[in-house]
């Protein structure tokens, strides 16, 4: 099976980085089902766990005729890695028998369960996975003159080291790295070592804007030009989180999406659009409950499939993420054919429906952050009242608020929800400093309704 080449580091004059960014859809359709038919055949050879779980299902590589067969092939669950991995450690199903050396190890957040482990051989790292990142960071601005930071602990959380290896090893940037810093350590050190471009989760450049005011430095005077966030949903989907990080740091905010078990999704180009990577992975949205294919557009819960990586590929991966669907028919003004991503809505689990609305994380999110009296702490609870389900929301005040005032914006925020939603949801005030502080990912919603 032919390998991906690594590129060369670079610093090309051009706008865009892949000509797969450019591709006419009737040739991308192409490309991805021709793509496809070679993963499942290599699949169908190389990995025993794939070949019996299609047996199982009655599917055979032979029945793919067009793109719409794939959907003849059974939807993968991550606990059925999970379960691999445990009968068969320590990678499971996610290494593929003779597909090379492994090089790098990743692992998931365990959110849901059992952490998942990743292996990548330096071909899939660097030339799939890798490549997935840099078009994004290309598209932001991202070039070979900027001091780059990566704001995060060296965890096995790929996401974040994806870009950090695509601006050494592909543009050419200085990376400045900074794993065990504090907050106020790494504010000296932005400015000591001239950085411009920041990279993060949303909720620890927030955090750490914050740290530099209440420190007496106005995060927009440290020279910072680009922002760049993942890990979380950023502006793509909660579109005040953005309007707060281009606030506080004073510069444009990007964003990258993905999952660490197939690469990144999509980024954001110079137009605020999240393009899809179509050439590497395939994207379904399907409906939540039946699993049926949902029209163009519409919402529902995604699902991936890695039309290149070899190491670990996922076929008709489960993602659990909910989104508000994809766009392939309206062009994007940056000239580029991609798809577009209309953003996340939240995690399958963490959507509450109360009287018949559905409420996800992110739209309790971008309420909040519209909102100047309030924090960028928050939480949101799910009980059981009754026979009914009801939601909680539990949020900080900004920390010059009087106390006097907290009635007030509990009042305002709950008046707020209640327009956003068309429903009541309770609101508590805390003291400032009571709510946990991440520096990664943020664990806002805990559902106790079964507790």
């Amino acid at each position: 099976m032919r390998m991906p080449k690594i590129k060369e580091t670079t610093n090309i004059h051009c706008k865009y980085w892949s000509v797969a960014e450019l591709m006419p859809r009737e040739e991308l359709q192409k490309l991805q089902f021709d793509r496809l038919v070679e993963q499942v055949g290599y699949l169908w050879e190389k990995s025993g766990f794939y070949r019996q779980k299609w047996q199982k299902a009655g599917f055979l590589p032979k029945r793919l005729k067009t793109m719409e067969d794939i959907r003849q092939i059974p939807i993968l669950k991550k606990e059925e890695i999970r379960i691999s991995q445990e009968t068969e450690p320590p990678y499971g199903m996610m290494r593929v028998p003779g597909s090379g050396s492994i090089s790098r190890i990743a692992m998931t957040s365990g959110t849901t369960g059992e952490p998942v482990l990743i292996p990548f051989t330096k071909e899939d790292y660097f030339g799939v996975f890798c490549e997935g990142g840099v078009r994004g960071l290309w598209a932001a601005g991202v070039r070979k003159e900027d001091v780059v930071h990566a704001a995060f602990g060296f965890l096995p959380f790929v996401g974040l080291h994806g870009v950090y290896d695509a601006c050494e090893h592909f543009i050419g940037s200085l990376v400045v790295p900074g794993g065990a810093w504090d907050s106020m350590l790494r504010l000296r050190m932005i400015k000591k070592f001239k950085v411009t471009v920041l990279m993060g989760t949303p909720t620890y450049l927030l955090h750490l804007a914050a740290v530099a005011a209440e420190n007496g430095i106005d995060p927009a005077s440290l020279g910072i030009r680009l922002v760049l966030t993942t890990g979380e949903c950023g502006s793509a989907s909660v579109s005040n989180t953005g309007v707060r990080l281009e606030k506080a740091w004073g510069c444009k905010v990007f964003d990258f999406s993905g999952t660490q078990e197939t690469n990144y999704i999509s980024w954001t180009c110079e137009e605020g659009t999240a393009h899809l990577n179509e050439d590497l992975l395939y994207f379904e949205v399907l409906d939540p409950e039946t699993n049926e294919a949902v029209p163009p557009g519409e919402p529902g819960k995604l699902v991936v499939t890695d039309l290149m990586q070899k190491t670990h590929p996922v076929i008709r991966f489960e993602t659990g993420d909910i989104v508000a669907g994809i766009d392939s028919e309206t062009k994007c003004a940056c000239g580029r054919t991609l798809s577009r991503l209309k953003g996340y809505t939240g995690r399958v689990g963490d959507i509450i429906k109360v009287k018949g609305v559905c409420v996800s994380v992110t739209g309790i999110e971008n309420v909040l952050r519209g909102l100047d009296c309030c924090s960028d702490n928050y939480e949101y609870m799910a009980l059981r009242d009754g026979e009914k389900d009801k939601i909680v929301v539990r949020l900080e005040p900004n920390k010059d608020a009087d106390p006097g005032c907290w009635e007030s914006i509990r009042r305002q925020v709950a008046e707020e929800l209640r327009g956003a939603f068309m429903i009541n949801m309770d609101v508590e005030i805390v003291a400032p400093g009571t709510l946990p502080v991440f520096d990664l990912k943020a664990k806002r919603f805990r559902d106790l309704r079964k507790s």
